[in-house]
């Protein structure tokens, strides 16, 4: 099971792309997955988009990034009374 074969919104996006995600990140989309629908689907992207002052990492491709927010967006329109309000967490440019 992918992101872009399970979320329609998703594969209307990525049109005839496949997701860097679905390819390079199976265990974030597994999570992303997982969680989707949830609360909690906030905290992984928290987790996975704000870098930490002390905390050394390598980041992802802009084009990555671009689908974290198109998934970010999507979700927010389909469940948007689940988006937990201390969160720091917003679109990312």
């Amino acid at each position: 099971m992918t992101l872009k074969n399970t979320i329609k919104e998703f594969q209307a996006y990525l049109g005839d792309n496949e997701s860097l995600i679905d390819k390079d990140y199976k265990n974030i989309a597994g999570k992303i997955l997982l969680l989707w629908g949830y609360p909690e689907f906030y905290e992984l992207m928290e987790q996975l988009l704000v870098v930490e002052k002390d905390r050394e990492r390598a980041g992802f491709s802009l084009d990555v990034i671009m689908e974290f927010n198109e998934l970010l967006e999507i979700h927010e329109h389909k469940f948007p009374k689940i988006k937990p309000t201390s969160l720091n967490l917003s679109k990312v440019h």
